[in-house]
């Protein structure tokens, strides 16, 4: 079988992934810390996934906003949306999303650029 890695290596892997509870404000937003700071000037790619209740009649969208990522942190928004949508009643648009202040189950996963 072939070996990929020695035994003894020393170098640390670049990805950092995590799952946890993140509390959303009124704005849908949640600010999150690295567990680990990449060093100074480095701008991670970051990847955040939501968890979903089962037989929710929503589900959760979570985007990085543009901008917020530095070496230490990020911010993440979080929207809400129905499963079933009726987009318009009588000709009027109805907004359907919502970012809600509520607290949802997120997996991150960051690591520095190659």
């Amino acid at each position: 079988m072939p070996r990929y890695a020695l035994e003894n290596h020393t170098h640390e892997s670049r990805l950092q992934a995590r799952r946890m509870q993140l509390t959303f404000n009124a704005s849908g937003e949640a600010s999150y810390t690295f567990p680990k700071a990449y060093d100074a000037g480095v701008v991670p790619i970051v990847n955040a996934t939501a968890e979903n209740a089962a037989g929710a009649s929503f589900r959760y969208d979570v985007t990085i906003k543009q901008g917020s990522t530095t070496n230490t942190s990020t911010t993440l928004i979080l929207t809400k949306i129905p499963k079933t949508l009726t987009v318009s009643i009588l000709g009027a648009v109805l907004n359907i999303f919502t970012n809600p202040a509520e607290t949802a189950w997120v997996n991150i996963m960051s690591r520095a650029p190659s």
